[in-house]
């Protein structure tokens, strides 16, 4: 994996707070190194896998936005943590000045975070939010009387945003989102974040089914 030196956040300051000194440090992620697949075969009918599958994702964290049994359609939907569903690389921020060493090591996918930095030699407070909007769109087909697959195909919304100040009371503050589809990734303008999704979102739903 390689490491890249960022910069930080572009916040002037006239202001040193002791001896400063750091820097943040940024790796991207693995690539989506996913071998998840997102489909699976049940032994089982279309319409025994619909009549399991509409209870199943009601009684999960899953919003059922549409559906249509003719086409074998259900159209889901995920708002919360990204952690657990993208892959963003790691964020390793490190601080040292009058007040001691201070090192802040944690997944830019995190849904929040409150860091210090150094940037531009001065010293800057930060709180980082991810978000994620996963929309998935699951098909039910049959192949036999006895068998049927069931494929989980996902647009993933992720959304960035964070306001930093520095020791001076100044302030700076920036949200972007992105977007990309299950098994690929896309990368943020402003502070050159990478994400990817790891088929975990894919995989929690197609479990509900594994698990009857």
């Amino acid at each position: 994996m390689k490491v890249i030196k960022s910069g930080g956040l572009l916040i002037s300051c006239c202001m040193l707070c002791g001896c400063l000194s750091g820097g943040v440090n940024y790796t991207r992620p693995t690539q989506a190194n996913n071998s998840k697949s997102n489909s699976v075969v049940i032994e089982k009918s279309k319409e025994t896998i619909w009549k399991e599958l509409i209870p199943a994702l009601g009684k999960e964290f899953w919003v059922i936005n549409n559906i249509d049994k003719d086409s074998g359609l259900i159209n889901i939907s995920y708002n919360g943590d990204p952690e657990k569903y993208i892959d963003c690389g790691t964020i390793d921020s490190s601080v040292s000045n009058a007040r001691g060493d201070r090192k802040y090591v944690f997944p830019a996918s995190k849904a929040y975070e409150k860091y210090e930095a150094v940037a531009n030699n001065n010293l800057i407070f930060v709180e980082r939010k991810m978000t994620l909007e996963g929309r998935i769109n699951l098909i039910v087909q049959e192949i036999t009387t006895n068998q049927s697959q069931v494929s989980a195909n996902s647009k993933y919304v992720v959304t960035k945003s964070f306001i930093a100040r520095d020791v001076m009371g100044h302030s700076q503050s920036d949200t972007e989102t992105i977007s990309f589809n299950s098994g690929q990734g896309s990368s943020f303008k402003q502070g050159q974040t990478e994400c990817y999704a790891t088929g975990e979102l894919e995989a929690a739903v197609l479990g509900l089914l594994k698990s009857k």
